[in-house]
């Protein structure tokens, strides 16, 4: 059974490694639509996981021929790692666009190496004092686990702000700014989504049967395909967000709301937010 230890956590590491290769690559290089399906995606962690990929491919081959650097590489990874991690959460602090999701699955796959560094380090460099590791293991446990919990409770609490907030389009207008008495101009593949939400937003209106979730669907997929392609810069990439954040806020309370008035109100907002939109960017 000890022989086949190794085999079994190469396999494990060697199907982790190619599935994390497939999905960051598909994000880094737009395959398959992958990316557009990820959403909000922040870029130096999908690379972060692109080179720990890398890492679980080669530690896959260290534990099949018993190779000491495993550990060494798995340890690497997951500082690198916890490093992307700490990097996001100044992201989401700072404002940035962002998927729980991501902070999930960071928690999830930091965990993940981790164990497999303990793996490599207890069957490859054959630890003595086993005590240590059974120390270490509970402590960063607790430590991932009250991430999580801290996580979580802040989402709860976002989503609590979220659908409590009057998002008003007239006072955010006070803070986006003109390009000196001119209208922004926004990236035209990036208006070619926002024009396809007001057009949506535009026949919905219009319509006598309103179907709220599927009009949700499409202002979320653009939203999505808008995110993962923004390629504007500097001061017009910052009045745009103060534009834009809003919106995507309106956009989530607007989906998951179950009241039909509150829908209806949330529909309004969208609708002024587009004319909003238009005072300022072209």
């Amino acid at each position: 059974m000890k022989k086949a230890i190794p085999y079994i956590l190469a396999t494990i590491m060697i199907g982790f490694g190619l599935l994390t290769l497939f999905l960051s690559t598909s994000v880094i290089f737009d395959l398959f639509g992958i990316r557009a399906k990820e959403g909000n995606y922040v870029l130096f962690v999908v690379w972060s996981n692109f080179i720990s990929s890398i890492f679980y491919l080669f530690s896959a081959y260290g534990f099949v021929k018993h190779k000491g650097w495993t550990t060494k590489l798995l340890g690497i990874s997951t500082l690198l790692l916890l490093a992307a991690f700490i990097g996001l959460l100044i992201h989401v602090n700072s404002g940035g666009i962002y998927e729980v999701k991501t902070i999930k699955a960071m928690i999830f796959r930091m965990s993940v190496t981790f164990v497999f560094a303990i793996m490599a380090y207890y069957t490859i460099t054959k630890v003595k004092n086993v005590n240590k590791i059974a120390i270490i293991i509970p402590v960063l446990s607790l430590f991932f686990a009250g991430c999580d919990y801290s996580t979580h409770q802040a989402s709860k609490e976002q989503m609590k702000a979220t659908s409590k907030e009057e998002l008003n389009p007239i006072r955010i207008s006070e803070d986006i700014e003109l390009n000196n008495g001119q209208k922004w101009i926004v990236d035209k593949n990036m208006m070619v989504h926002i024009r396809n939400m007001e057009n949506d937003v535009l026949s919905f209106s219009k319509s006598e049967s309103k179907n709220h979730e599927v009009l949700s669907q499409k202002l979320q997929s653009n939203i999505d395909l808008l995110t993962s392609n923004c390629t504007m810069q500097g001061k017009a990439h910052d009045e745009l967000h103060k534009w834009l954040l809003p919106f995507i806020d309106m956009v989530e309370v607007f989906k998951n709301t179950d009241n039909e008035a509150e829908a209806i109100n949330q529909f309004e907002k969208i609708q002024k937010s587009f004319t909003l939109f238009n005072q300022y960017f072209q």
